[in-house]
């Protein structure tokens, strides 16, 4: 019998992963280390570091604006994680009664927004939310109710949910596709059994559909968390932050600290702050959500 390349010892195994490990240890695990040492001392980018220890860290948590940016953050969790969850999970239930043809016309005009570059979006978005002569307002002026037009990206109240709606214009045609391939996965003797016992369209999706997509749940709940917490093109072509730190989040803030006032030390402690949380939510949800899945298997 002629023998596989990999059956060999585990010494000469190793030789195939070394590119790979090369490469994520030059591009992932190397400056996640250089982060965190930059994050320990205080640097201006043109000067020798100067070690500080844990004092970036301190003067982190003692700066009223990275609380702002990290509630504004929590804010637009609902906008990135939730909306788009409860709109794809509705939509996917929704599409996939259709006809096929239907389904995958849906399917792609839904999901063409999560193809484009955020920054894109974020400069076309900017420009329909223009007040002066941005078509949203245009619109209502032209229907008589130009009351309600309002320079939404300039207004302390309706800001954040401004910019949060096109996160989730965004994020829910994604959702919508990785749902519509649980629901494809889910065994179609259980959907013929619960009409047979005349259960309703509600009942067999709260009671079938639903527990039977709680792995693609789980991805999707990781995916937009990540996405949340490391926003920023699409934020930073929109607002930069504004107005009065309204839309201010952790990685605005790094970058303003970093890029605008040479602080890479302090730019590099949110840097560091904000992988952690990122690890704290996912681990979170894939105990919570994980172990669920697990039980319905």
């Amino acid at each position: 019998m002629k023998r596989s390349a990999l059956d060999g010892s585990q010494q000469t195994n190793f030789i195939y992963l070394l590119p790979g490990l090369l490469l994520y240890t030059a591009f992932v695990f190397g400056p996640i280390v250089a982060a965190l040492g930059l994050s320990l001392t205080s640097w201006d980018g043109l000067t020798m570091p100067r070690w500080v220890g844990f004092g970036n860290y301190a003067d982190l948590f003692s700066d009223s604006r990275f609380y702002i940016a990290l509630r504004n953050n929590a804010e637009l969790m609902i906008f990135y994680c939730v909306l788009p969850l409860v709109l794809g999970i509705t939509l996917a239930a929704c599409v996939w009664n259709l006809k096929q043809r239907e389904q995958l016309a849906l399917r792609t005009f839904l999901f063409l927004p999560y193809i484009m570059p955020t920054a894109v979006l974020g400069i076309i978005w900017a420009w329909l939310y223009n007040p002066a002569f941005g078509p949203f307002n245009q619109f209502l002026r032209a229907v008589g109710l130009g009351r309600f037009a309002l320079p939404w990206l300039g207004d302390f109240n309706f800001v954040l949910p401004a910019v949060g709606i096109v996160a989730t214009w965004y994020f829910f045609g994604f959702c919508m596709v990785i749902f519509l391939t649980g629901i494809q996965r889910i065994d179609p003797s259980l959907f013929d059994a619960a009409k047979v016992d005349g259960a309703s369209a509600r009942k067999t999706f709260f009671w079938i559909t639903l527990p039977l997509l709680l792995p693609e749940i789980r991805v999707v709940l990781l995916l937009t968390v990540i996405a949340s917490i490391k926003s920023f093109d699409l934020i930073f072509t929109m607002t930069r932050g504004g107005p009065a730190n309204a839309t201010l989040v952790p990685n605005i803030y790094m970058y303003q600290l970093g890029f605008e006032l040479n602080r890479f030390g302090a730019a590099a402690a949110i840097a560091i702050v904000g992988a952690l949380l990122t690890f704290a939510i996912n681990y979170a949800i894939h105990r919570l959500v994980g172990s669920r899945s697990k039980g319905m298997a």
